[in-house]
């Protein structure tokens, strides 16, 4: 997209927090990312394109599918799965709801929590229209993670979610810039974009409360469009309240209540990126209970556990997340796939029983069954100082079962798996990406893709690699 010719601001006017966001955002190139950081990336692509084919076949997907088609439009992206394109703000809401459907995909704990593989999406679809190389697509994706994970660290008071806020609101000031970035070299309109973007795109954290619906899988896709959106409308000509952020009714006041601007617009690393502190996800399931998990699926295996045999359970887990959806009592029994994925007490039950948290945990037969059901009545959700110590720097968890002879069997994870510091290993994360990528593009196809992920620096134009995001005709 070719940048329109600016008004110059007044010499006198110091530069607005979106101005100096901005960039920090155009200041990130290729040739300076550590090989760590540039590495990080790829893994994070690749998991998250995994997560999308583990959609595609969703009631979600197809909904989104039949709308882009419905609505129509230019041919500027490509969707994950079938080959067929759309615009690419319509390429961005499908394919973000596909990589957020399973609840499988990335995330990080801050004030608030991030999906920031939802800027994948972004990233994708604006890369492949405006024809720009690999280089460009890693660049410009470690800086909307540094965007994203900066506003999880530096902006709410308490946090978005306590008011009110659901955390996709972030994506929005990430998703613009990483759109803007990817279009042209130009860090003024890339904050107009960005003050477009928050003028609008603040989600209500009930999205993702009481019994979870389907629209859950849009959070970051839904406000992931509209960053696209913004970034086309600056690219026109219009133009944003720049001092959006801390303006006297500005995002900061009226949505955030407090935001560390100086921290949040701080010079770009030079080594330390954000993104390095994603953290990968083994399990479909909300974030907080990837702990417990674990250590459910630990005591399964070192002990013989008959359901009928179990007296309680008792999982321990950190104050924030017993605060949290996840831990309502309405979720004791889900009636939803959805619900099941947030429901600490589910998650832990089915572990233990099943040894396992996979896609065939959450079916609705699996949540039906008697015996399941039955044991449910039998966990108790608890707080761990311990753990709240950890918070937010890792989401631990444990797990302890007494059986009715008295045996008491438990385990912890003060870090759950595939958090930096407790990193899945390549064959692992090679693993779920084939799982879930292998049955839509077929074994030789899903083995191109992974291969191109990893070789991500020698694309010239990004819609070679895009044409690989479906099984070839």
């Amino acid at each position: 997209m070719a940048a329109p010719a600016m008004a110059s601001p007044c010499a006198a006017a110091p530069p607005s927090v979106l101005q100096k966001l901005a960039r920090v955002v155009h200041d990130v190139h290729y040739d300076n990312l550590p090989p760590a950081v540039i590495k990080a990336a790829k893994d994070l692509i690749l998991d998250t394109l995994g997560c999308a084919y583990g959609g595609f076949a969703s009631p979600v997907a197809i909904a989104l599918r039949k709308m882009a088609a419905d609505c129509g439009g230019a041919e500027q992206a490509t969707l994950i799965g079938t080959g067929g394109k759309t615009s690419a703000p319509l390429a961005a809401l499908v394919n973000g709801s596909l990589l957020r459907y399973l609840d499988s995909n990335d995330y990080y704990f801050g004030r608030d929590p991030a999906h920031p593989s939802g800027n994948v999406a972004v990233a994708l679809a604006v890369g492949e229209r405006e024809g720009r190389s690999g280089k460009d697509l890693i660049a410009a994706l470690v800086a909307a993670y540094e965007v994203h994970l900066r506003l999880c660290d530096f902006a709410g008071a308490p946090s978005l979610w306590r008011r009110g806020w659901h955390h996709g609101t972030n994506a929005q000031f990430s998703t613009s810039a990483l759109a803007g970035r990817l279009s042209w070299d130009e860090p003024a309109l890339t904050a107009h974009a960005m003050a477009i973007a928050g003028s609008h795109q603040n989600t209500l954290a009930q999205l993702q409360s009481g019994a979870v619906s389907m629209i859950k899988a849009t959070a970051e896709a839904w406000v992931g469009k509209a960053g696209i959106e913004a970034a086309m409308l600056a690219g026109h000509g219009i133009t944003g309240p720049l001092d959006l952020m801390e303006g006297v009714h500005g995002w900061a006041k009226s949505v955030a209540g407090e935001v560390d601007f100086d921290a949040l617009a701080a010079a770009a690393p030079k080594h330390r990126y954000r993104i390095l502190d994603a953290s990968v996800k083994p399990y479909p399931a909300v974030a907080t209970a990837l702990a417990p998990i674990a250590a459910a699926i630990r005591v399964c295996h070192a002990n013989t556990i008959v359901a009928d045999d179990i007296q309680d359970i008792v999982v321990y887990l950190p104050g924030f997340a017993l605060n949290s959806p996840s831990a309502h009592p309405g979720r004791r029994y889900p009636a939803s796939i959805e619900s099941a994925q947030h429901s600490f007490y589910y998650c832990a039950a089915v572990a233990l029983l099943d040894g396992a948290c996979g896609d065939a945990q959450f079916t609705e037969a699996r949540l039906a069954d008697e015996t399941l059901r039955a044991v449910l009545a039998k966990v108790e959700l608890r707080e761990d100082p311990a753990l709240n110590e950890l918070w937010p720097q890792a989401a631990g968890g444990a797990v302890e079962v007494r059986m009715a002879d008295g045996a008491l069997y438990g385990h912890r994870c003060p870090y759950p798996p595939g958090h930096p510091r407790f990193p899945l290993s390549a064959a692992e994360l090679d693993g779920k990406f084939y799982d879930y990528a292998t049955p839509v593009l077929s074994e030789p196809g899903a083995r191109a893709l992974h291969d191109a992920i990893y070789r991500l620096e020698d694309f010239e134009d990004l819609r070679d690699l895009t044409r690989l995001l479906a099984p070839a005709a």
